[in-house]
C-alpha cells in the first residue's frame, strides 16, 4: 500500500476535508441533528469559530441545543449559538429522547454520572422491575446510558424499553 504525507503550512479553522490513506473523507466539523449539551463545569466560556473567547458564558447545569461539532485546534467544540462554541471539556453531549425504561434483573440497578462513572457511596439505585421515564441518552466510551434523574444514568445493559 502506498501512503502519502500531507503537510499543512497554514492551518485555519475554516471547513476542510481531506482523504485518508484508506480513501475515507475526514473533516473538521460534523453536523448534528437534534442533539444537546449540558454544562458540567462551574461556568463554560464561549468561543468564536477561530477559538477566540467571546463575552459570553453558560451557567452550570444549563442545557443547550447544538447543531455542529467542530475541531478548533486540537479540541472539540459544540456550536450553541450563531457564532458561539463551547469546549467539549465543559459539557456532555446528549440525544434527547422520550422513552420509558424498565430496570432488569432481580437486583437494584446501580447508577452512573454523566462521565460513565459509578456513583459510589450512595443509596440511590433503581429497584428491580421498576419503570422510569428517560429524557436523554449519552454515550461514554461506546457505552449508552439513559438519564433517570439529574446526573444519574442507568447503563443500557441493565435496562429494557417499555412499549
Amino acid at each position: 500500500m502506498m501512503s502519502t504525507t500531507v503537510f499543512a503550512s497554514d492551518v485555519t479553522n475554516d471547513d476542510y476535508a481531506i482523504t485518508d490513506e484508506d480513501g475515507n473523507s475526514v473533516t473538521n466539523n460534523l453536523d448534528l441533528d437534534n442533539f444537546g449539551v449540558t454544562v458540567t463545569s462551574s461556568s463554560a466560556q464561549l468561543y468564536d469559530i477561530n477559538g477566540n473567547k467571546i463575552s459570553a458564558s453558560l451557567n452550570q447545569g444549563t442545557s443547550w441545543k447544538t447543531d455542529n461539532e467542530r475541531y478548533i485546534g486540537d479540541s472539540v467544540y459544540y456550536r450553541v449559538s450563531t457564532n458561539g462554541y463551547v469546549n467539549s471539556s465543559d459539557v456532555y453531549l446528549y440525544k434527547p429522547i422520550n422513552e420509558v425504561i424498565k430496570a432488569m434483573g432481580d437486583k437494584p440497578v446501580v447508577l452512573y454520572n454523566n462521565q460513565g462513572q459509578l456513583i459510589k457511596n450512595s443509596n440511590r439505585a433503581l429497584a428491580p422491575g421498576s419503570t422510569w421515564r428517560t429524557d436523554r441518552v449519552i454515550t461514554v466510551d461506546h457505552i449508552s446510558y439513559y438519564r433517570v434523574s439529574t446526573n444519574e444514568f442507568a447503563v443500557l445493559s441493565d435496562i429494557s424499553y417499555v412499549n
